[in-house]
């Protein structure tokens, strides 16, 4: 008997006479409101004369909830049942070795966002017709859009040592390039349905097909080319008040057990907040991830979101960066500093200068000296770490990130197209904050606001639900996960909830209760049962379980695995103690032979260097982003380190013992003007290149803008507005040039560039902070905005 090992979603063997040809992929996507169902189907053919084991991978969301599947081969058709791991690997391994064909799928022991799936005694000349099927919240974007995700690219993990978390036998690297031919056929469709009008439907690097029915409720989806799996797919849809807050019942069913049989509920606040409910006192700690796996567009797209934090801080924060590899570099080796025009400067001059040349990806070391740091007595820490998350031992940074969740938040931000989302979204929910994903050509800074303000934002404590219930009360109804996630104002925040019987009359009112700071918050939302629905697939059940589960196994605790499993078998979800296993028994094989297990190649990045040892140090020879640099014409200067620039540099010695101290002036380019796609070059140099800039875009005025908030009055800033600095000096009705140019650009920001305010919100509140601070000769600053703007309506 053969075994096979075939790896992702979009694995194939590039090779004609393996024994195992994958045919084909196709992916069924039907959305409803902020849920997606998803059928995903893969067609594989023995074409040799025995008998073989099927082995894949694929990749998946980290809060997907995989529910269904089955394989079809010839005209028997196998479903399995989730049942303890243990107890699943037991059935499969027995069934296999009796000769009967048998499947089995389940997350990796390594990250939660891999799944393998195993189809044994696979007859000869067969075709196995294997099915997943899985559901998923769609992802809210700033402007409103929401976001399907389907993760195509599976990257290898870097693995440290034991010692770090890392596992002792690490799974061959067996990948390729996703450059190299795809021999079989990848289809995307996708059904979408909405009460209210669709706005629109877009795919950020693919080109479709959208078919809309006459009211706008409802589109069908196909794709325009053939897809290749280089990049992950992704599907935007607009519908009108999608930031609407509203509950969603599901039904259950009598005949089912556990959590299948009760009603659930869905709830979806918006909550807003004042703005006295957000502070400049903030330590912001910006932890860059400079391993070799970041090479080419991925260590681009963390500096341009470094740079557009940088640019976006408030007068008062404290901040440091920290770059990390195999060894790990701080800015500021003495502490985090106040936000100033020098500190500003030097940490430009670093983003400008960092490569992916620090080896392998020691995530834990780095927070590990954070968190042995004190936090200052008057300024909240805040960690904003920037990575593609690709390591293996996720586990022990959750809990190194959650044992220190009482006195630092962490904000994630995953890097690229295959970003772990096990390890950014985990370290995310350990910390109490946020995750956020860009890839390659995605507007950063929409997400940099986004995060930005949710991180100045005070934490909201104590959140609770209150049931104000027709039948029953609080005590009828038990709240999915126990523990609530974080309040963000703006941010949906999803809640589910479970009624204990079938006596509890879901109508009447829930009430969403916490404080920030000493303020009370309070947001209501209606119950009403008239408006409840059956799903055949129990979508918002499995959800909530999945809610639960997540929030058990990232307490990391062993008691908690018996209630995941006994949640798991009820909702019949896959989770990291429970299994998918389906055994027929009306056909034997005959098995001869050991077991022979051949790796079939992985598509990955090509662009992205892997690295698997910790033997690899911070080699300043290595800049795996160099090809890439090349390839775009991506053209820097870095002369002669200045003297007074000295980082401090901290990595593990050979024989992993605690940390060793060293000292590496890196090159610094003062001038340095490194190009990104969506950055102007005024933005990193702090100049403006009239030359370069063409038509004037809000990056241009907001590029301009001092640390402090306010702009000065110069001629960069009147050749943005076609004018003159003498038409705009004579217009002045204050004596204080800097601040009449401060409301000159903030109401040029508003008169030209309005529809993108979510992108320069963060700006405009640092200016107006300055200008409250100012003597404007007795003028309210409405009074001022008025007068800018009939400037600017004659220019």
């Amino acid at each position: 008997m053969t075994s096979m090992n075939c790896r992702s979603l979009a694995s194939t063997s590039f090779n004609k006479d393996s024994p195992v040809l994958l045919q084909s992929v196709s992916v069924d996507v039907r959305i409803e409101g902020f849920i997606a169902n998803v059928e995903s189907t893969q067609i594989y053919k023995n074409v040799s004369k025995d008998p073989i084991e099927v082995r894949y991978e694929f990749p998946m969301d980290d809060e997907s909830v995989v529910y269904h599947f089955e394989a079809q081969i010839e005209d028997r058709v196998i479903i399995a049942e989730c049942q303890e791991k243990q107890q699943a690997e037991e059935t499969y391994g027995d069934a296999v070795r009796e000769g009967y064909v048998a499947v089995l799928t389940q997350e990796s022991d390594f990250a939660s966002d891999i799944f393998s799936c195993l189809v044994g005694n696979l007859p000869p000349n067969a075709k196995a017709v294997v099915k997943f099927g899985y559901v998923t919240e769609l992802s809210l974007q700033p402007d409103g859009i929401l976001t399907f995700l389907l993760p195509t690219i599976l990257n290898s993990r870097y693995n440290p040592s034991a010692q770090f978390g890392g596992t002792t036998n690490p799974p061959d690297d067996t990948s390729v390039k996703i450059e190299e031919d795809q021999p079989y056929k990848f289809e995307i469709r996708a059904t979408i349905i909405n009460p209210g009008v669709i706005t629109s439907v877009s795919a950020t690097k693919d080109e479709l097909n959208v078919k809309l029915n006459e009211d706008k409720t409802r589109a069908e989806v196909t794709l325009a080319k053939p897809f290749v799996a280089d990049h992950d797919f992704t599907l935007d849809v607009s519908f009108d008040e999608v930031a609407k807050p509203h509950i969603i019942i599901e039904k259950g069913e009598e005949s089912k057990d556990g959590i299948l049989k009760r009603d659930v509920l869905m709830l979806n606040f918006f909550p807003e907040l004042k703005a006295d409910d957000y502070t400049s006192k903030h330590e912001f700690i910006f932890v860059v991830d400079r391993s070799g796996s970041m090479g080419g567009p991925r260590i681009a797209m963390a500096k341009e979101t470094l740079l557009l934090f940088l640019k976006s801080l408030a007068p008062g924060c404290y901040f440091n960066i920290i770059g990390f590899g195999s060894s790990f570099e701080v800015l500021f080796p003495d502490g985090s500093r106040e936000y100033a025009e020098d500190s500003l400067k030097a940490a430009t001059e670093l983003q400008q200068t960092m490569g992916a040349d620090f080896g392998g990806t020691e995530i834990l070391q780095p927070l590990r000296h954070i968190y042995d740091k004190p936090t200052l007595p008057t300024h909240i820490r805040q960690i904003l770490l920037f990575t593609d998350g690709q390591v293996r031992n996720f586990a022990a940074v959750i809990e190194l990130v959650k044992k220190n969740a009482n006195n630092t938040r962490l904000f994630s931000f995953g890097i690229g197209e295959g970003a772990s989302t096990s390890l950014v979204k985990g370290i995310a929910r350990a910390g109490r904050g946020r995750a956020e994903f860009t890839k390659e050509g995605d507007r950063l800074q929409p997400l940099v606001v986004k995060t930005l303000k949710a991180a100045m934002q005070l934490a909201v404590t104590d959140l609770h639900l209150e049931w104000q219930l027709e039948s029953g009360g609080s005590s009828d109804i038990v709240q999915l996960p126990k523990d609530l996630p974080p309040l963000f104002a703006g941010e949906r925040l999803i809640i589910y909830a479970m009624a204990l019987s079938d006596k509890v009359v879901l109508d009447g009112k829930v009430h969403l209760k916490g404080k920030i700071g000493e303020r009370p918050l309070e947001f209501g939302l209606d119950v009403d049962s008239t408006k409840s629905i059956e799903d055949g697939s129990f979508s918002i059940h499995r959800l909530a379980a999945k809610a639960q589960i997540k929030q058990l196994q990232d307490a990391g605790k062993d008691e908690n695995k018996a209630a995941i499993v006994l949640l798991s078998t009820a909702a019949n979800v896959i989770s990291c103690h429970t299994s998918m296993v389906g055994v027929d028994k009306h056909r034997k094989e005959k098995v001869s032979g050991d077991l022979v297990r051949k790796n079939v190649p992985v598509m990955r990045d090509s662009r992205v260097q892997m690295y698997k040892t910790r033997s690899m140090r911070s080699s300043r020879a290595m800049r795996s982003d160099t090809e890439y640099q090349a390839m775009m014409s991506v053209q820097r200067c870095i002369p002669a380190p200045p003297p007074s620039r000295n980082l401090v540099s901290l990595e593990s010695d050979a024989e992993g013992c605690a940390p060793k101290r060293r000292h590496s002036a890196l090159p610094v380019a003062a001038n340095a003007t490194a190009r990104f796609p969506n950055i102007p070059p005024s933005f990193q140099s702090g100049q403006v290149a009239p030359e370069s800039r063409g038509e004037p875009t809000y990056l241009s005025v907001v590029s301009l803008q001092k640390f402090s908030g306010e702009w000065e009055l110069d001629k960069d800033l009147a050749e943005i507005m076609k004018s003159s600095i003498e038409i705009l000096e004579k217009a002045a009705p204050v004596k204080a040039q800097n601040v009449w140019a401060t409301v000159l650009a903030l109401c040029y920001l508003d008169v030209k560039f309005g529809d993108k305010r979510d992108e320069w919100e963060m700006v405009d509140r640092k200016a107006r902070q300055w200008l409250d601070l100012q003597d404007r000769d007795g003028h309210t600053l409405d009074d001022l905005m008025a007068k800018a703007r009939a400037v600017i309506d004659q220019l």
